[in-house]
């Protein structure tokens, strides 16, 4: 049977929203956020027979309004048009649609109703139906109509549309104010939802106003909130919130049966109860520290953010020896695996780096040695020094006979070696491979600036390095 329903909500960046998300989620697509570098990815989804962008009537079919139709231009637009950390990005009307329609028809009813959104307010409606999931109600038709704070122009999103206005803004504009606006939309979707169950000849209707107001006497069901109801079907029992709510009914549905009377007093003291809870709550918000949620912040926010984070840690491990100790045995063995993985994906990738940041390096190892040039250069005065000492105490103790019993030793461990003839002989071999090989080179070796030989891949071979460091 057909059922009315019409709720609007913001989609705010105070509370944590992402319109891009949003609009990723309803229409199915992958959309990437452009000021938090965040991709939202919801392609794999079926259940949406019917998606639209739904412009003004004179703007529809516009070559300079083309950009509204991609759907990551135009909300990632809006999510750069609002400036602040509390920016409502867009508002969301949620509609249930008549299941004893067909889906040509809900989509009309949808078009219709999106057609008069965007035509009222000149804004841009991103329209979209859902059909019931598998295991959920058959009877779950519903669209998304997802609608941009701001005026659509061929330039990009300009002033607010007239429903974003404040009580001040509204009585200057000469305009009512937002509930009532608010009402006469309720009931704008009644009248169209009708309108297209008449045209289906159909005899179910719905009816925007309370029962009260129609004088129905059937008592109400209590309205579980969206996050309540799904917290609760996700633990399997009843939360504290709809605990609360369900209590409250069960007072009021007793004070309906007694008198008129009882009911109105109950109604008044469980709305004073819920303002000064409301009231409490709030005083506790603001006596809090002052916190910004993490989709508030753009993506130079985060990443210094996480600069922080990492360099807090950093000194953590760095203060503990163990810590440290263990991160640099992990992140050896993690360059061990992947040199021993890919080890020329390894080489490769170094060469790119040394080439991309050679002046850095450079600069770098400049700096160093001048700050360094003292403390170099007496090493290595000392590292000469250890040498020359050790050469002449060799050659003082070298005598004669301690010669001799060193070549006897080499003689016992390693055999009396080649003969003159085999000697001669292998160097007769080696100079006739050295000459073949020579002319089997057709062009010689490229060389590097200074004239030194390079291999084949452009690296310089392996030679003696004369600038020790002494490991500093």
């Amino acid at each position: 049977m057909a059922v009315y329903f019409l709720r609007a909500r913001h989609i705010s960046r105070g509370k944590g929203g992402r319109v891009t998300r949003a609009a990723a989620y309803r229409a199915g697509e992958r959309i990437l956020d452009q000021r938090t570098s965040e991709t939202h990815d919801f392609s794999d989804r079926r259940d949406i027979p019917y998606k639209e962008v739904v412009l003004p009537a004179d703007l529809t079919g516009r070559p300079d309004m083309a950009w509204t139709q991609d759907r990551s231009t135009l909300w990632n637009a809006a999510e750069h048009a609002g400036l602040r950390r509390n920016s409502r990005l867009a508002r969301e009307w949620l509609v249930f649609i008549p299941p004893e329609l067909t889906p040509a028809q809900r989509a009309q009813l949808v078009r219709t109703f999106a057609s008069e959104l965007a035509e009222k307010y000149r804004c841009a409606v991103d329209a979209c139906i859902h059909e019931p999931r598998p295991g959920a109600d058959s009877r779950n038709h519903h669209a998304h109509l997802l609608m941009t704070t701001r005026e659509v122009t061929p330039e990009g999103l300009g002033r607010r549309t007239t429903l974003e206005l404040g009580g001040r803004e509204r009585r200057q504009a000469g305009l009512g104010t937002t509930r009532d606006e608010y009402l006469l939309l309720r009931e704008r979707w009644a009248q169209v939802t009708n309108e297209a169950l008449r045209r289906a000849g159909l005899t179910a209707r719905v009816d925007h106003r309370s029962l009260e107001s129609q004088g129905v006497g059937r008592p109400p069901v209590p309205s579980i909130p969206e996050k309540v109801f799904y917290a609760e079907r996700r633990a399997g029992e009843g939360t504290a919130a709809g605990d609360a709510i369900r209590a409250r009914h069960r007072e009021r549905l007793e004070a309906r049966l007694h008198s008129a009377g009882d009911l109105a007093r109950v109604r008044d003291r469980q709305k004073a109860e819920l303002r000064r809870e409301a009231a409490e709550h709030f005083a506790r918000r603001r006596a809090e520290p002052k916190r910004i949620r993490w989709n508030q912040l753009t993506r130079e926010e985060r990443n210094a953010h996480r600069r922080k984070q990492y360099e807090a840690r950093r000194a953590v491990e760095k203060s503990d020896p163990v810590l440290e100790a263990k991160r640099r045995e992990s992140r050896r063995l993690e360059a061990q695996r992947r040199q021993q993985n890919n080890p020329e994906s390894v080489r490769e990738s170094r060469r790119r780096w040394f080439h991309a940041h050679a002046d850095e390096v450079n600069r770098k190892q400049r700096a160093y040695r001048h700050a360094h040039a003292d403390e170099i250069n007496r090493k290595r005065r000392e590292y000469r020094q250890a040498r020359a000492e050790r050469s002449r105490s060799k050659s003082s103790e070298s005598t004669a006979e301690q010669s001799a019993k060193n070549w006897l030793k080499h003689l016992e461990r390693h055999g009396p070696g080649p003969t003159a003839e085999e000697s001669a002989r292998a160097w007769l071999g080696y100079l006739e491979r050295e000459a073949s090989a020579d002319r089997s080179q057709s062009t010689p070796a490229p060389a590097d600036e200074h004239g030194r030989a390079r291999s084949s891949d452009g690296v310089q071979p392996d030679s003696p390095d004369r600038d020790h460091d002494f490991g500093l």
